[in-house]
């Protein structure tokens, strides 16, 4: 499977490849209120409002992606299929590799609350630990771009620092 490597909170993640659009450097979002702490706000994309999740917050409760010159933005998209399609986008500390990886052989964590963590894959003597866009989409409804509520009746908008 074709994946990017990256990295959150110091630890490795693999995501299959075909879900990602684009990697941008990391931007600034829009806040969202009442949003959970993983969910940074929403970032334009070409004029459409997609949602940002921050890596770092969602997988390991740490502060924040870091505003470094390798901090990414993966754009995602998990494109037809099972479920609603979701684009959202996801800020990572930084990508490590893009790289061909075998699942087969790949240690199951059992992470049975959190099914959209698979697999301990082995990546250049590291560990890297499959994310499955489509299965955190599924997981949380407000990526879908038909549930996150995009309109804005005033400016109360404002950059996050």
């Amino acid at each position: 499977m074709r994946t990017f490597v990256f990295v959150a909170a110091g630890h490795r993640y693999a995501i299959d490849a075909s879900c990602v659009q684009a990697v941008h450097p990391l931007v600034r979002a829009r806040t969202v209120p009442g949003a959970p702490p993983w969910l940074t706000g929403v970032i334009d994309v070409h004029g459409e409002f997609v949602p940002l999740v921050d890596a770092t917050v969602l997988l390991a409760g740490a502060t924040g992606v870091q505003r470094t010159l390798g901090a990414r933005v993966l754009l995602l998209d998990t494109g037809p299929g099972e479920g609603a399609r979701a684009r959202f986008a996801l800020a990572v500390d930084s990508i490590d590799d893009a790289v061909d990886l075998e699942e087969e052989g790949g240690w199951n964590s059992g992470a049975q609350t959190v099914p959209w963590l698979g697999a301990i894959l082995q990546h250049k003597g590291h560990a890297a630990q499959k994310l499955d866009a489509r299965l955190l989409a599924a997981a949380h409804p407000q990526l879908s771009a038909t549930s996150l509520p995009l309109a804005v009746k005033d400016s109360s908008f404002k950059d996050s620092p």
